[in-house]
């Protein structure tokens, strides 16, 4: 066993899910160990919720400094039942290893572990870590973390936490994020359920949720809440020649999603631009009223509606939010748990985006693709503000992420492994 799957295996037994508080101190206790036992200086910084690991690595003679993101906290592992094997206890099969928390994120800090281990003392850069423990809850101290410490944090470069590859074994190298704005709405009515036979006349919370739902997206996808596009930047020339050049096997996605087509009959070059460069709105989660067996005929005083918007630049969450409040408010909701961070992203044709394009064809034997932003959300934008970010890894288009059964194939994590190792010499020199 290599040594980074055997640090990947202890670090997976560990259930450090944030959102119900287990695991952090043991995270942080085994991240610490073993950055010491790498050589390097490491150091457990507190913040307002879950503490940062901070390593660091200086090389003699090295003039960069590559910062490196990554987070200990996973997500919950229910629904229990739908594991095959314990979400804690890590197991290959079929040539793949299953556990809670091995794509998001730790096999990817296990394999840049392992290529630091490897280098030893012939590291071409000076590499800084920082491990965050709220990723998955939305990193509220993270902006308060880095504003604390900017000078320790000063880099050339940073690496991001994620990547992978696509169906044909082809590593994507993503140069950006969307951003995220969480918030639930309560729809409130009368001061308790009533008969639903008043129903003609007493106002509904749960159809002025379904009411105010209509008219926030359209079928085909649109967004209808005004001026939502108004700042959503369109990609320039070198955005739309790194789509074309994007590989996206529509009938194998399908296939892996389970469904027969895409929203508004997406396909081809509008179904990617769309992935990367749209922005929407999604429903989380509805609640409310009767949802036991048989029936019970009721007006309820109360509904919810859980959502995340999904903002592309230059698009302000504060701006969506104050959007959002004011429609909302036509229909009695108050907005409530509103959280988030803006979109963020480097230019393809940088010199961190190039280093980590030609590194990965070395690691791989294959032409890397890249993705200006990533379709998903993390609050890189923190990070951005200190240098430029790209991001790959080792996953793949099956991981499971924040499902049961998540999962990396375990054939991925060496050339993942030489892919960073590869990238640290390329960017000593370009940089």
């Amino acid at each position: 066993m290599s040594w980074a799957r055997d640090f990947l295996e202890r670090y997976l037994r560990i259930p450090s899910v944030s959102a119900q508080g287990t695991g952090v101190r043991e995270a942080v206790g085994l991240l610490l160990e073993t950055f010491w036992e790498l050589g390097c200086e490491a150091r457990v910084i507190e913040t307002a919720g879950n503490p940062v690991v901070y390593a660091e690595k200086k090389t003699s003679g090295a003039s960069k400094t590559l910062l490196v993101y990554n987070h200990y906290d996973v997500q919950p592992p229910e629904p229990f039942e739908e594991w095959i094997s314990p979400p804690w206890v890590p197991t290959e099969r079929g040539g793949r290893l299953y556990a809670r928390g091995v794509a998001d994120n730790k096999a990817n800090l296990a394999v840049r572990l392992g290529a630091l281990k490897a280098l030893g003392d012939g590291l071409p850069v000076n590499l800084k870590f920082t491990v965050e423990g709220e990723e998955e809850v939305g990193s509220p101290s993270l902006a308060g973390f880095v504003e604390k410490n900017r000078s320790l944090l000063a880099a050339d470069a940073c690496l991001w936490e994620t990547g992978g590859k696509d169906e044909q074994g082809r590593p994507d190298i993503i140069c950006g994020v969307k951003g995220i704005l969480h918030a639930e709405a309560v729809f409130r009515g009368p001061a308790r359920d009533l008969h639903s036979s008043v129903g003609v006349a007493v106002p509904s919370p749960a159809w002025n949720l379904a009411h105010a739902l209509a008219g926030l997206r359209a079928p085909d996808g649109v967004v209808t809440l005004p001026h939502f596009y108004d700042r959503a930047r369109r990609p320039d020339e070198a955005d739309l020649a790194a789509l074309r050049a994007m590989p996206y096997d529509e009938e194998a996605r399908k296939k892996l999603y389970g469904i027969e087509g895409f929203v508004g009959g997406l396909s081809g070059e509008d179904l990617k631009e769309a992935l990367v460069f749209k922005p929407t709105i999604n429903i989380n989660g509805l609640s409310g009223g009767y949802q036991g067996p048989g029936s019970k005929t009721v007006l309820p005083k109360e509904v919810r509606v859980k959502f995340d918007v999904r903002m592309v630049p230059d698009q302000e969450p504060a701006e969506v939010e104050a959007a959002l409040r004011a429609y909302l408010a036509r229909f009695g909701a108050e907005l409530v748990d509103v959280h988030g961070y803006p979109p963020a992203r480097t230019p393809v044709d940088s010199a961190v985006v190039k280093a980590a394009v030609d590194s990965a064809r070395e690691a791989y034997g294959k032409e890397p693709w890249i993705l200006p932003l990533m379709p998903a959300s993390g609050p890189m934008y923190v990070y951005r503000a200190l240098a430029p970010c790209v991001s790959f890894g080792s996953g793949h288009p099956g991981t499971n992420i924040h499902a049961p059964n998540e999962n990396v194939i375990v054939a991925d994590l060496d050339p993942a492994e030489a892919h960073f190792g590869a990238f640290l010499r390329r960017l000593s020199a370009c940089l």
